[in-house]
């Protein structure tokens, strides 16, 4: 893979100090982000679309962040550098087809910067 940035000591936008090229994934659609549903006994009897697409994403990178869920979407935070893939747009769709695919449920995902205009 060619572009994997590092960083060694200093901070380089766009990065984790010390580590990789986080690419923030939004991904929605209607039920996409269900949750498991589990019995008074504590155990899981249907596994939810959100547990189904997080493995579905996994096998195309690694995710270091998970953010909260809603029933309609999630965001995600993957290592670019495990993603495959240098041109976001395509990891992009590579992972709306993986977890269409796994969820069966018609996604949209979109790339996002994190931001400081987001914490404001």
């Amino acid at each position: 893979m060619t572009g994997i940035t590092k960083v060694h000591g200093s901070t380089t936008a766009g990065s984790f100090y010390g580590g990789y090229q986080p690419l923030f994934l939004l991904v929605s659609g209607t039920n996409v982000g269900t949750a498991d549903t589990v019995s008074s006994a504590g155990l899981i009897t249907a596994e939810g679309n959100f547990s189904k697409a997080v493995r579905a994403i996994q096998q195309l990178a690694s995710i270091v962040i998970i953010g909260t869920r809603s029933d309609n979407g999630f965001l995600v935070a993957v290592d670019g550098a495990t993603a495959s893939n240098n041109n976001e747009a395509d990891v992009a769709t590579r992972v709306d087809t993986v977890v269409t695919a796994a969820t069966g449920v018609a996604t949209t995902v979109t790339v996002k910067t994190l931001a400081l205009s987001e914490f404001a």
